[in-house]
């Protein structure tokens, strides 16, 4: 994305629209989403031909302590960059002790106008042997140019997931997202609603990245929250958890076409178990 700094509102809503979707490839390991608040790329340097569409192979692993089985598998995503629309289709498989289950999923960066974009999209589960994603999950966010701080954008966000029966949950949220130069910060605040025993709590992250699309990309993220629920079973029972990560990924194009990208992560769910995990994944540009 060219610099937020210097350009026009019209160019900077297009350039967020047509290089978000590049870069964020979605958590394999957890579920399917549109990131209510991506870090998004800044624009490569003119290519020769510019390539709409590309596919993304991503493989994941994480280990977990307490007597958690690990978590593995692995996803494609197809997407196409558009003028005023820029589908994707995802298609994620994670696999635990417990059992498997696949994941779909369809969406697409859309521009409103000089100053606004919004990103939409939703994704179901199969049976599978084991629930290890919600079985519909939809998903909108929007990003607003606030036209008062140079490089300042403020995204909101909202997901809706269910797991069936009365099983669902809201998740609402808010934050800004600052440019300058090669350097992007970005903050979210999460309200997160269990419908099932009315349980609502709140997490945030902090995240930057540093880099320029077409070459490399270097951030991180830290996070940290409450997560609480409601188990449906014979006598209902309430959950809470307390959480505390961290995230690095490093982004690196090897051609004009082609980047690969490591993520490593850690979360503590202080009473239940510490999980560490490794992602990698290969773009081609076509």
């Amino acid at each position: 994305m060219l610099d937020m700094m210097h350009v026009p509102i019209r160019t900077r809503a297009t350039d967020h629209a047509r290089t978000t979707w590049r870069r964020c490839g979605g958590l394999a390991a957890l579920l399917f989403g549109i990131p209510v608040l991506p870090l998004v790329s800044q624009q490569p340097a003119v290519l020769a031909r510019p390539t709409p569409f590309s596919i993304d192979v991503d493989l994941f692993h994480h280990r977990l302590d307490n007597g958690y089985s690990p978590w593995s598998g692995g996803g494609l995503r197809l997407a196409y960059a558009g003028t005023r629309a820029s589908p994707f289709a995802t298609v994620t498989r994670q696999h635990r002790r417990e059992g498997s289950q696949d994941n779909y999923g369809l969406g697409s960066y859309l521009i409103l106008n000089r100053a606004m974009y919004a990103i939409a999209g939703f994704s179901v589960a199969t049976g599978g042997t084991a629930v290890l994603y919600p079985r519909l999950r939809w998903d909108v966010s929007l990003m607003t140019d606030t036209r008062v701080v140079p490089g300042l954008v403020i995204a909101t966000g909202f997901t809706r997931v269910s797991f069936g029966a009365d099983a669902t949950g809201t998740i609402a949220s808010l934050g800004p997202i600052y440019y300058r130069g090669p350097l992007i910060l970005s903050g979210v605040v999460r309200l997160n609603r269990d419908d099932v025993g009315g349980a609502t709590t709140a997490s945030g992250e902090f995240g930057g990245q540093y880099g320029a699309e077409g070459r490399s990309w270097i951030g991180a993220s830290i996070s940290g929250g409450r997560e609480a629920y409601q188990v449906v079973s014979a006598t209902p029972f309430d959950v809470a958890f307390t959480n505390v990560g961290a995230s690095a990924f490093y982004q690196r194009w090897l051609t004009e076409r082609t980047a690969i990208t490591g993520r490593v992560e850690y979360q503590h769910k202080l009473e239940a178990y510490r999980r560490r995990g490794l992602a990698l994944s290969y773009r081609v540009a076509f």
